[in-house]
């Protein structure tokens, strides 16, 4: 009985410390914005009951300190550890990894870019025009929207938002400005705590730098 348990411990931990290197692997080849995000809801999401990696390992240290209690009721101290990881785990950690999450979505005041210096590096309007639509007319049914798409299109109506002709200077360039902002804001799961548009200035001018 005990062989066989061990085996399936030793199996069970052995795929979870695969999957580890994998996400270190990923980490370390450098995450962006929405890859961030992503990766520390994997490990913990207070929106969904708490779930994630770390939840699991903590209700995972709660059964072992079970198993103590009941098979070695006396070794106090170590069931007493077991239930304090456990609660750092699932709880502190947990908690810590969701408030890093939420703050990576309200960029520092200095982060924010003018547009002169967001799109210093970016390509004229109207080959970005001609990018746009040639991507969306290319685009194959059934597969999703790339987030250079997202970002490049937000970027481009901000600019026609904000050119100071008269063609472009209308209520409604903006209001799709802000439209397709937000929509890249979704994609990134952003939450909406500042100006779209200063998002999108924002994140256009560190896809610049670090494409």
């Amino acid at each position: 009985m005990s062989q066989l348990v061990q085996h399936h411990i030793d199996t069970a931990t052995n795929s979870i410390r695969a999957g580890l290197d994998d996400l270190l692997r990923e980490a370390r080849n450098g995450l962006d914005t929405a890859d961030q995000r992503h990766l520390l809801r994997r490990l913990y999401d207070p929106a969904n009951g708490g779930t994630g990696l770390l939840p699991i390992l903590g209700e995972v240290l709660t059964a072992v300190s079970a198993a103590v209690r009941e098979w070695q009721p006396n070794h106090e101290a170590a069931i007493e550890a077991l239930d304090e990881a456990a609660a750092y785990v699932a709880d502190s950690a947990g908690h810590r990894i969701n408030t890093a999450r939420n703050l990576l979505t309200r960029p520092a005041e200095r982060d924010w870019p003018t547009p002169e210096q967001a799109y210093a590096k970016a390509p004229s309007v109207v080959g970005e025009i001609e990018w746009t639509a040639r991507t969306a007319t290319n685009r194959q049914l059934g597969t999703e929207t790339s987030r250079e798409f997202w970002l490049r299109k937000a970027a481009l109506l901000d600019r026609i938002a904000l050119d100071g002709t008269t063609a472009h200077s209308t209520h409604d360039a903006a209001e799709l400005a802000v439209e397709a902002a937000r929509s890249l804001m979704d994609v990134d799961d952003a939450a909406v705590i500042c100006d779209p548009r200063h998002y999108v200035r924002q994140q256009y001018a560190l896809w610049t730098t670090n494409p």
